[in-house]
C-alpha cells in the first residue's frame, strides 16, 4: 500500500510534463511595423493561463520585463500595457507592432503564486522587417534620387540575420536600379525617380534557404504633382486642384462631368454679349430715326381747340 502514492505521484508528474509540451525550442516570429502578431506558448499548464507568465528581453540586454504575471498584463507603461493581451492557449498578442517591440520572449509555468517555476521556458524570438526612404516620401518626385533601405531588427544586432536567412528587392527593378548590402539582412536600393515610378510599388522580402518568410512594400507616390498622359504620351503636370489648361477656382477638378460644365459656361455668355449689342445698335436707330422725322401736323380739332391759327406760307 506503500507503494500507491509513490506511483500516483510519478503519474502525476508525467501528466505535468506531457501538459507542458515541448519547452526550450526556440520559435522564430516576424512582423512589419503596424502589423499584429501572436506568440504562441508551448509550456502552458493551467488551460485559464492562471500559471502563465511572458519575460521580455529586448536588444540581448541582461534586464528582463515581466509583461505578463500568472495570467495578467503587467507592464508600467500604459501604451505598452494597452498593446498586449493573451489569446488562445495563452499566446501573448501584441498589437501595433512598432520597433522596441523587438526581442526575445520566454513563456514560463508557476504552479502556485509563490513556488518555483515549473519545467523549462518556452523562448520565442521577434524580429521587425523595416522600410525607410530618403528623401521622405513627401519630398519624391521625378529626377529625385531615391534610396530605400529594408532591415531586418533583431534581439542581437539589427540587420544580422542567422544562417540561411536574406533579403532581396523584387520584382526586377529595372536596370538603373543598384542595389548594396551593408549585411545579408540590411540592403539598400537606389534609383532616379521617373515619372512612370509614380505610385509604384517597390517590394522586400525575406527569405530563408529560398522559402519567403515575410515581406514589406513601399510605395514612391508623387504627392506635390499630378500627371495626365496624352494620346501622344506627353506628361503634363499641373498642381493639385487646378485643370490641365486653365484654372477655375469656382469649378470641381474632381467631377466626371467638368469639362461638360466647362463650355456650358462659354455659350450663354456669348449669348449675352450678342443681346445686348443688339440692344445697344436698336436703341441708337430709334433715336436718330426720332431726330430727323418732321413733326406731325395737329387734326383740325386740335387747332381749334388750341385758338392758334397757322398760316401756311406759299414759295
Amino acid at each position: 500500500m506503500a507503494d500507491v502514492p509513490q506511483s500516483f505521484l510519478g503519474l502525476l508528474v508525467t501528466v505535468l510534463y506531457l501538459l507542458t509540451g515541448v519547452s526550450g525550442e526556440r520559435l522564430s516570429m516576424f512582423s512589419r511595423v503596424g502589423d499584429n502578431v501572436s506568440l504562441p506558448c508551448n509550456n502552458v499548464v493551467y488551460p485559464d493561463c492562471s500559471s502563465t507568465t511572458w519575460i521580455y528581453n529586448r536588444d540581448g540586454s541582461t534586464g528582463n520585463i515581466e509583461d505578463v504575471t500568472l495570467g495578467k498584463i503587467n507592464v508600467d507603461q500604459k501604451e505598452r500595457a494597452e498593446r498586449l493581451s493573451l489569446g488562445s492557449n495563452c499566446s501573448l498578442h501584441v498589437s501595433n507592432v512598432r520597433a522596441e517591440d523587438v526581442g526575445l520572449y520566454h513563456c514560463q509555468q508557476y504552479l502556485t503564486e509563490t513556488g518555483p517555476k515549473h519545467g523549462g521556458d518556452a523562448p520565442v524570438h521577434l524580429s521587425v522587417l523595416t522600410i525607410s526612404s530618403t528623401p521622405p516620401v513627401t519630398d519624391l518626385k521625378p529626377n529625385v534620387i531615391m534610396t530605400l533601405r529594408c532591415s531586418l531588427l533583431t534581439d542581437t544586432q539589427h540587420g544580422t540575420c542567422w544562417s540561411g536567412f536574406s533579403l532581396s528587392w523584387g520584382p526586377k527593378t529595372g536596370t538603373k536600379a543598384q542595389v548594396t548590402r551593408d549585411s545579408s539582412c540590411d540592403i539598400t536600393l537606389t534609383v532616379t525617380l521617373q515619372k512612370k515610378d509614380n505610385s509604384r510599388k517597390w517590394t522586400c522580402t525575406l527569405t530563408e534557404k529560398g522559402n519567403m518568410k515575410i515581406s514589406i512594400d513601399f510605395t514612391s507616390t508623387f504627392s506635390d504633382i499630378e500627371e495626365k498622359t496624352t494620346d501622344s504620351d506627353d506628361v503634363i503636370s499641373t498642381l493639385p486642384g487646378s485643370t490641365a489648361s486653365i484654372t477655375r477656382p469656382a469649378l470641381s477638378t474632381t467631377s466626371p462631368s467638368s469639362a461638360g460644365t466647362s463650355n456650358a459656361v462659354k455659350l450663354p455668355i456669348s449669348h449675352i454679349m450678342l443681346f445686348v449689342t443688339l440692344t445697344i445698335m436698336a436703341a441708337i436707330v430709334t433715336i436718330h430715326t426720332r431726330r430727323i422725322r418732321p413733326p406731325k401736323a395737329l387734326p383740325p380739332q386740335a387747332e381749334e381747340a388750341s385758338g392758334i391759327e397757322i398760316h401756311v406760307l406759299e414759295e
